[in-house]
């Protein structure tokens, strides 16, 4: 494995997206002082992971980030990216299996760091994680800094150690015993806090358990008392039932007994038609014997019927008259009482009704302040919000310029060092004079401002694309989800279309569905009425019209409802509680509907419905919203189904169409604008596509301009480069001087003037927080009145609807007394009228002694026709005082048979009210008819024993009904926490094995590590001093922990320790450290950055020996100055930076170079 690319963009002074190419073993990066060599390796070790900004030169992560040039603006982000070749497979895990493996780390402004392998999201863990063990990483070996080497040399022993332990492999295994340590900390803390959850769970269990006994004690007696008054309940219910039977059976007696006395009544009345033929018969036998004996007779007969009959009939008329009288005075008696309790409530409603007006008075006048009181309070906090951001940010800016001011303080003293230093190294220096360098730099710099701006429009485009391309799929989304209703819309449109019923019409008229009209489709029903209609209606919902019925098979075999009529109704505005005022109906079937819902009323609910059924007439009926009708004799309770009604489908159809015509035009908008953002894009990408051709061929114009420069360069001798640096460097200096005096000026002004504007601004802002504070006192009074006037006129209002429910109650009660007495005073009236034919009889009884007289003359001659005619007259007496007798009787069995289906009904309403209250509470009626059975109890007795249960209740206090479940869930909480315990404890044990077992490991590998590296030390030493010897020495006898000194000798020295070693010796001890760690351990790539400077040419001669040994196995990137170790790199990459602040890369390939001299 190899690195082949390092990419770096907007990190430090590599502004411009960059890209190193390292195809070589042996790269040297070289460049005059400053340029920004060192960046490169800071990126290497930025995007391997190094998290503190002072290993990579900085105060801050964010100073990574390029932070802006006198002709360029701060870059927005920071991105460095590697890329080696895996082809050997040298990386482990996931990623081994690429043969190209890129790690790249991008760092926002906004302190946002993103790691990505291949272009995918991973953590900084995984970059670490993927080198472990290799010697690659931010603190790694393979990573040889500017200052590094001393540092090795000098390091204490627990660091060498580490190096040590990176070459063995170790440091994966430390970081799994680190990992390990933490999760057995972690896991011996969550054992403690078990412990302590176990504890605390104890003494609410405790407690709990205290009051869970109460809540049971509670629920016992809370299910006692529904057992005793479900008992109660049911024994009221069998006893209104046993009430109903009783009264049902006592109706149908009377019911009976009514109807068997008039059918005596009818046979007596035959019996009397027969008796009075027989009579005249006889007469007329008597007449034909003797004339005038027959005649008078017959008079005198029939003046003596008249005569008893009457005088029956008037006694009937005096008992009847006497009833009469009595009701009256009942009646009027009870209209008295109505009278006074109706003045009563009507008094009480007005009072009630005046102090509805009061508190509905004082209502409004707390709801007319609120707004303002609530804009007052509102406005305060605003204003206070305001003044404390107010004071926030001026405090922040504050705080902001102090540290300017101090950064500005100490970069002018930083640069006041720098210039004197640069003044006095100018000072031995000659100014060369080269006009062709000149020039080509100019030419470079203008390419370089040309492709900067081809970049800049370049990354414009880009982020038109972007912006085109998010429209293009905002739009298609959009179009998408429009496209979406309309098909939901339509199927639902499809779907009611299909539920609505298809009439087959051809059959019985000959015409298709759209020639003849149904009724549904004619006629418009208010929302809250239509489930009502669809009940009166029913199947004549789907009546269809025609002028000519044709009568067919067809026809009778369907339940078809035809309206062959389509005359206009009467034009005459509906009752105002007539269902005619909900419906709207077109022609032809007005006046079916009128014939067919003329007499039906409406009603809210059924009982106000059940109080107008007596005044019902027998063609009338009242209906409610929900289905229930009521005519003058029966109630029609209507039930639920899962299904809607045909007019409610028509309605949801109709609103379904409206819906998907309103959709037709947001979904042709969608569209267009789906085409605009699919041309926007399309030209978007045309401008980017020249762009980046264009862009393309001056970077080509401005590499090879770059090359010449370059070229130029390299034979522009060191002092030159160096005084033109010092001048630049002298210049930006002083400018800088300049812009940061400027800074602290005007940053010490902005502190003043920001600290008086903050001692200005507190004091307001106590001021207003002590206001809002009143203003919202008040607002909270003014709403506790308004809920109070609110509550008040509620209970006001619910005392008037009671009243005016009383008023209505004694109102008809009147009524019904008023029909009542009418009905007697009538009945007295008939009776006066029978009273005054009673003259009559008085002058018939004359008549009758008159003809007595005539009549006993002559008896004698019709005796024997006599006494015929005086037995039928005797059994037409019967037969009438028979007649007489059941009449009397008929009218008491009439009012015992209305008292007995008054009692019916009043005992049936009382079994339902008590048989819901047994259904609302859900209970088993086979239980209690079992309970009832087998309990002897009475009802008083039931109702003391639920007494003394709410008394055992009331006297519990204050009942925690949730115990019983906090109790259920402490219990559960406590098996799990003692499982985890059990599981924590177990993996507290595995934790330890496992830290033994690595600490095992580590011991191992580590003895043979230091054994190995000690060794190659002891060679590479005599090879870079040219004799001398080094070894390693363990500090310490714990292997886990001992570290790790250095000895070294030069040849002919006898030094006592490390330290006092020059340093360049230093230098080579070190190399010879980190060459034995390579050796025994090949990192796959080294950067060494200028870790030649302190050797001279000898040394360095060797050291160059060593490094091309060791590059067949390594790839080494190293930054020098030095012209040994540059004439041998393969490659060379010089960094420039012509562009005060921006580096930039020239590449020369010496090989190729070589090859082509030659050539």
């Amino acid at each position: 494995m190899r690195l082949t690319h390092i990419k770096l963009s907007g990190f430090k002074s590599f502004v411009d997206p960059t890209t190193i190419a390292v195809p070589g073993r042996l790269v040297a990066v070289i460049g005059p002082n400053g340029c920004g060599k060192s960046n490169v390796i800071d990126a290497v070790r930025w995007v391997l992971g190094e998290a503190s900004a002072r290993q990579l030169r900085g105060e801050s992560m964010q100073d990574v980030i390029f932070n802006g040039a006198n002709t360029r603006r701060p870059a927005p982000r920071a991105s460095v990216e590697l890329v080696f070749d895996n082809s050997d497979g040298q990386l482990q895990g996931a990623w081994g299996q690429y043969a190209e493996v890129a790690i790249k780390r991008q760092l926002t402004r906004q302190g946002d760091s993103t790691y990505y392998i291949n272009n995918q999201v991973v953590r900084r863990r995984d970059i670490t994680d993927l080198f472990l063990g290799t010697g690659v990483g931010a603190r790694g070996y393979a990573v040889i800094e500017q200052g590094m080497i001393s540092r090795i040399i000098e390091a204490r022993p627990e660091e060498l150690r580490a190096h040590i332990e990176e070459a063995a492999g170790v440091s994966k295994y430390k970081e799994r015993r680190r990992e390990t340590e933490n999760r057995l900390a972690d896991t011996r803390e969550h054992l403690q806090r078990l412990a302590d959850l176990q504890s605390e769970l104890d003494r609410q269990v405790e407690k709990l358990q205290r009051q869970a006994n109460t809540a049971r004690r509670y629920q016992e007696l809370k299910a006692q008392i529904a057992d005793k008054q479900d008992l109660f309940d049911y024994s009221q219910w069998q006893q209104a039932l046993h009430q109903a039977d009783s009264a049902t059976l006592l109706y149908q007696q009377h019911g009976s007994a009514q109807e068997t006395l008039q059918q005596q009544l009818e046979a007596l009345e035959e019996t009397l038609q027969q008796l009075r033929q027989q009579e005249q018969q006889q007469q007329q036998q008597v007449r034909e014997a003797e004339m005038q004996r027959a005649g008078l007779r017959e008079q005198w007969a029939r003046l003596e019927e008249q005569i008893r009959h009457r005088r029956d009939w008037q006694q009937r008329i005096a008992r009847e008259q006497a009833q009469a009288q009595t009701e009256l005075q009942r009646l009027h008696n009870e209209d008295q009482q109505q009278q006074e309790q109706l003045e009563t409530a009507t008094m009480q409603l007005e009072e009630q009704q005046l102090q509805r007006e009061e508190w509905a008075l004082q209502a409004a006048e707390h709801e007319a302040r609120m707004p303002e009181l609530e804009e007052l309070a509102h406005q305060g906090e605003r204003t206070r919000q305001n003044q404390q951001n107010e004071l926030a940010r001026l405090e922040r800016e504050l705080a902001i310029k102090q540290q300017q001011q101090h950064h500005a303080t100490d970069s002018i003293t930083q640069l006041q060092q720098r210039q004197q230093r640069l003044e006095e190294e100018l000072a031995q220096l000659a100014l060369p004079q080269n006009e062709e360098l000149q020039h080509a730099q100019e030419t470079v710099a203008e390419l370089e401002q040309v492709v900067s701006t081809l970049e800049e429009n370049l990354l414009q485009y880009e982020q038109q694309r972007e912006s085109a391309q998010q429209a293009l799929i905002l739009a298609q989304q959009q179009h998408r989800q429009l496209d979406k209703q309309q098909l939901t819309l339509s199927a639902q449109v499809e779907t009611l279309t299909a539920m609505l019923p298809q009439a087959e019409r051809s059959s019985v008229t000959g015409a298709t569905d759209t020639d003849i009209p149904l009724l549904w489709q004619h006629m418009q029903v208010a929302p809250a009425w239509q489930h009502a209609t669809s009940v009166i209606l029913g199947y004549k919902l789907q009546a269809q019209y025609t002028e000519q019925l044709i009568l067919a098979d067809t026809l009778l075999e369907q339940t078809t409802v035809w309206v062959n009529q389509a005359g206009e109704a009467e034009k005459q505005p509906p009752a105002t509680n007539a269902l005619l005022q909900y419906i709207e109906v077109q022609a032809p079937f007005t006046q079916a509907i009128h014939y067919w819902l003329g007499q039906v009323w409406c009603a809210e609910t059924l009982q106000a419905a059940l109080l107008l059924q007596t005044d019902l007439q027998p063609h009338q009926l009242i209906i409610t919203p929900e289905g229930h009708c009521v005519d003058a004799v029966s109630v029609t309770l209507y039930t639920e189904d899962n299904g809607i009604s045909l007019l409610q489908q028509q309605q949801q159809l109709h609103e379904q169409q409206q819906a998907l015509a309103e959709l037709e035009k947001p979904l042709q908008q969608a569209a267009e604008a789906m085409q605009l953002a699919q041309r926007n894009l399309e030209n978007t990408e045309a401008q980017l596509n020249q762009c980046q051709q264009q862009l393309k061929q001056q970077q080509q114009r401005w590499q090879t301009a770059s090359a010449q420069a370059t070229e130029l360069l390299a034979r522009t001798s060191q002092g030159q480069l160096r005084r033109e640096h010092i001048q630049q460097e002298s210049a930006q200096i002083s400018s800088e001087m300049t812009q940061q005096q400027q800074v602290q000026q005007q940053t010490q002004a902005d502190a003043e003037n920001l600290t008086l504007a903050i001692e200005q601004l507190r004091p307001q802002l106590q001021d207003h927080t002590a206001s809002q504070q009143n203003q919202q006192q008040t607002l909270k009074q003014s709403q506790l009145a308004l809920l109070e006037a609110r509550r008040q006129q509620g209970l006001v209002e619910m005392a008037i609807v009671r009243l005016q429910q009383c008023i209505q109650s004694a109102t008809q009660e009147r009524q019904r007394i008023a029909r009542d007495t009418e009905r007697w005073q009538k009945r007295q009236s008939e009776l006066a009228l029978g009273i005054a034919e009673q003259e009559m009889d008085d002058e018939q009884t004359l008549q009758t002694e008159e003809l007595n007289a005539q009549i006993d003359v002559a008896s004698e001659r019709c005796a024997a026709a006599q006494q015929q005619l005086q037995q039928l007259q005797q059994q037409l007496q019967q037969a009438q005082q028979q007649q007489h007798t059941l009449n009397s009787r008929l009218p008491q069995l009439q009012a015992d048979t209305q008292t007995a289906l008054l009692q019916q009904q009043e005992a049936l309403l009382n079994a339902k009210r008590f048989h819901e209250t047994l259904q609302q509470n859900n209970a088993n009626l086979d239980t209690l008819a079992e309970q009832f059975a087998q309990s002897a109890q009475a009802t008083p007795e039931l109702s003391q024993q639920i007494a003394a249960l709410a008394q055992k209740i009331n006297a519990l206090g204050a009942v925690n009904l949730a115990a019983l479940q906090e109790l259920e869930e402490a219990h559960e909480r406590a098996e799990y926490y003692q499982k985890q315990t059990t599981d924590v404890q177990a993996a507290i044990a595995l934790l330890e094995e496992a830290i033994s077992t690595i600490d095992e490991e580590t011991k191992t590998r580590f003895k043979t590590t230091f054994d190995a590296v000690n060794e190659k030390v002891q060679s590479y030493f005599p090879t870079l001093f040219g004799g001398g010897e080094a070894r390693l020495d363990m500090v310490g006898d714990d292997l886990l922990s001992a570290g790790v000194s250095i000895m070294a000798r030069p040849p002919g020295k006898k030094n006592s320790t490390i330290h006092l070693l020059s340093g360049g010796e230093k230098a080579l001890t070190a190399m010879s450290l980190v060459f034995a760690l390579f050796s025994l351990n090949p990192a796959p790539f080294c950067l060494l950055d200028e870790v030649d400077a302190p050797l001279d040419d000898a040394n360095t001669s060797r050291f160059c020996n060593l490094v091309q040994q060791m590059s067949a196995q390594t790839q080494f990137v190293y930054i020098s100055h030095n012209r040994l170790t540059m004439e041998m790199a393969e490659q060379l990459v010089g960094v420039t930076m012509q562009e005060k602040g921006v580096s930039r890369i020239v590449e020369v390939n010496i090989r190729q170079a070589l090859d082509m001299a030659e050539a």
